[in-house]
């Protein structure tokens, strides 16, 4: 992936900001005794803590061509229950990419208005956590002695360098808050035609007002707690907040904004895009044998993705002197002489490749509908601030991200896809929509050999083959992971069968995203089925064993989304007990599921009755039904727990000479 500042921050970048700071407080505000009074929550009832206040000044600096952006956080909590203490005591503060975290102080004040300070060696950089494959850095530390009733504050700055383009400010937390305000000194120069400009979101007006030394505030109050569902639509299109950025102080109307857009785009990587001879014979030798466009363009594309280091990403495996050493590429001949560059340069290279193989290709701004839900009426570039490639193909056009890891060629991130992309054109912008996966390009298919004792215990070999958007998830989970950590992690993933035990195990096709990935292993499994004197209940949906609902609460109140459309394709094959055999076997339930998905399930038991064979086939995600509106939530509620229902299906097996009808 690859961002851009806006134009406006660009040129503001240039020159020198002349305007006084405004200095960071050096004492702690005021304790109100009310605060430490208060016994109950104020902005909800049942809330473990609130937020009393959280106060952010924010100063832009330029100096020469650098910018910088400096954030100072002031945040003071009542603690109500000891829930809340042990959830607000410790706090992590996330350090997104370069980002530094300084100046922080915190300190615990008692009911009786004793205070305790936090120690400096109380303060750690550490990995805060590991999220579908990626790590989030920061700085963690543990307010002093807490207690219920305690009032906690703390402090610091975030320096945030080359930034000054866009800054959201978010209002609305996990957290029920009285009040949050923000302090703005907006950039002024009076030959420039820019100016700061705000848009809120799910909120209330909140109109700036002037304060000391040229600063801007607003504040909002008594904020209730944002409550996340699963599988919800991205939090930006839920909860209030504010964006600030700059932008020409005129009035934009939407479809001359994306043309404008466009054209910038296209003239700038015109600039940067040359297709010499070297790119010329490289792009008709990677294509060579390929007989159709479209598998021409997935062979750029996964060269590109596999063979050139992105210096900006881990999985490159690059060590910190070999960043170093890769020079700055001015062209795509540069980087495919290097083969490494930034996600850019990466872009440039499968651009010029596609041209150099007879193809039009164009940078194309895609949004990312992980973060937000994008509509081109709301023209600014903050929500399509992210690039790809697109490529016509015939009369379509086909996009291509050739700079991000683990995707299969020729596909997008699930982030990127159904999406209005706005291509780059020399006489103006213009939006196509990008493909979209079926659901069985994105498929989780899994296969059990399996062997039942009469003690219920269960042994046998698993195969996991996954594809699509599902197999870059398992990338990234695995990204630079040891062997070991790896069956270490399997090991906890099959907790749904008790304790078992795992050996053979084996992650194929890994770092290979041209192939799918698969996992293997032997599995053993006590306590599988039940077990009465003369029965055994057994499930024959084995890798369903254990689940819990999809959507457990009766109500709801956002939007269902679902990432993408998916596939599950399940064969298990169970050999029964000696001496045991099946008691009128029925089969699950199939079911067209509408137009959105399907369920298919299969039953057979060997003719000499020792061997039960069970299918699934459970698809979800079809025409592109990633959305359904919270008030369809109790048909999809149903349809769920169908499945579930029929998941569970239980056989009984009877031991021979045993009378139907037994305990």
């Amino acid at each position: 992936m690859l961002s851009f500042l806006s134009r406006a921050a660009w040129l503001l970048a240039l020159f020198v900001c002349l305007s006084p700071r405004l200095s960071w407080a050096a004492d702690w505000r005021p304790v109100d005794p009310a605060e430490l009074a208060q016994k109950t929550p104020k902005v909800e009832p049942n809330a473990d803590a609130e937020v009393i206040f959280w106060d952010v000044k924010i100063e832009d600096q330029l100096t020469g061509d650098d910018s910088r952006r400096i954030l100072n956080h002031y945040i003071r909590f009542k603690i109500f229950t000891d829930r809340g203490k042990e959830k607000y005591s410790t706090v992590e503060i996330n350090r997104f990419g370069k980002h530094r975290i300084g100046d922080i102080a915190g300190r615990t004040i008692k009911s009786d208005g004793t205070i305790i300070d936090l120690k400096k060696d109380s303060i750690f950089d550490r990995d805060l956590a590991k999220t579908k494959g990626f790590k989030e850095k920061g700085t963690t530390f543990a307010l002093p002695n807490v207690e219920v009733g305690d009032i906690i504050e703390y402090r610091y700055k975030e320096y945030r360098d080359n930034e000054l383009a866009y800054l959201p400010l978010q209002f609305q937390r996990e957290i029920p808050i009285w009040e949050v305000t923000y302090h703005l000194k907006p950039l002024r120069l009076d030959w420039l035609p820019w100016g700061m400009r705000s848009i809120g979101f799910h909120l209330k007006n909140t109109p700036f007002k002037a304060e000391t030394q040229g600063y801007f505030f607003t504040t909002m109050t008594n904020i209730p707690a944002f409550k996340q569902e699963p599988m919800s639509p991205p939090e930006d299109s839920l909860r209030s907040w504010l964006l600030v950025y700059y932008e020409e102080d005129k009035k934009l109307v939407p479809e001359k904004y994306w043309k404008e857009i466009g054209k910038l785009d296209f003239n700038a990587i015109k600039l940067r895009l040359k297709v010499d001879n070297s790119i010329k014979r490289s792009a008709e030798e990677l294509v060579s044998g390929s007989d159709t466009d479209l598998a021409k363009l997935q062979k750029l594309d996964a060269f590109c993705r596999n063979k050139v280091k992105n210096i900006y990403s881990d999985s490159s495996e690059m060590t910190s002197a070999e960043r170093k050493a890769v020079k700055e590429n001015k062209n795509p001949s540069d980087t495919l002489k290097q083969m490494a560059g930034t996600p850019t340069d990466i872009n440039l290279l499968f651009t010029a490749l596609a041209s150099g193989a007879g193809f039009e290709a164009r940078f194309a701004r895609i949004p990312d509908r992980g973060r937000h839900f994008f509509t081109p009426e709301l023209p600014i570039s903050y929500f399509l601030n992210t690039y790809s490639v697109a490529v016509k193909v015939g009369e379509e056009w086909k996009f291509f991200d050739p700079s991000t890891k683990h995707l299969m060629p020729g596909t997008l991130r699930w982030e990127e896809e159904g999406q209005q992309a706005l291509i780059s054109d020399p006489k103006g912008g213009f939006f196509a929509t990008t493909q979209f996966s079926s659901p069985e390009a994105s498929s989780r298919i899994r296969h059990a050999n399996l062997k039942l004792n009469e003690e219920g215990e269960i042994e046998g070999t698993l195969e996991y083959i996954f594809t699509g958007h599902i197999a870059a998830e398992e990338r990234r989970r695995y990204e630079n992971e040891t062997p070991a950590a790896i069956e270490e992690d399997w090991k906890a993933r099959m907790g749904r069968y008790g304790s078992p035990t795992i050996s053979d195990f084996q992650i194929l096709q890994k770092d290979d995203a041209t192939l799918p990935l698969v996992v293997r292993m032997k599995l053993s499994a006590q306590g599988y089925c039940a077990r009465t004197s003369k029965r055994i209940l057994m499930e024959p949906a084995f890798f369903e064993h254990n689940s819990t609902a999809q959507f457990p609460e009766a109500t709801r109140k956002w939007d269902i989304y679902f990432h993408y459309a998916y596939t599950e394709d399940d064969d298990v094959t169970i050999e029964l007990p000696e001496g045991w055999q099946l008691d009128k076997p029925s089969a699950p339930t199939s079911s067209k599921l509408s137009d959105v998905g399907n369920y298919k399930v299969r039953l057979q038991v060997t003719s000499d009755n020792k061997k039960v064979i069970y299918s699934r086939k459970f698809s979800w995600g079809g025409k592109g039904t990633l959305v359904i509106p919270a008030q369809n939530y109790k048909g999809v509620k149903q349809v769920f727990d169908f499945v579930q229902e029929q998941d569970h299906h239980v056989l009984t097996l009877l031991k021979q000479g045993g009378a139907s009808g037994g305990n």
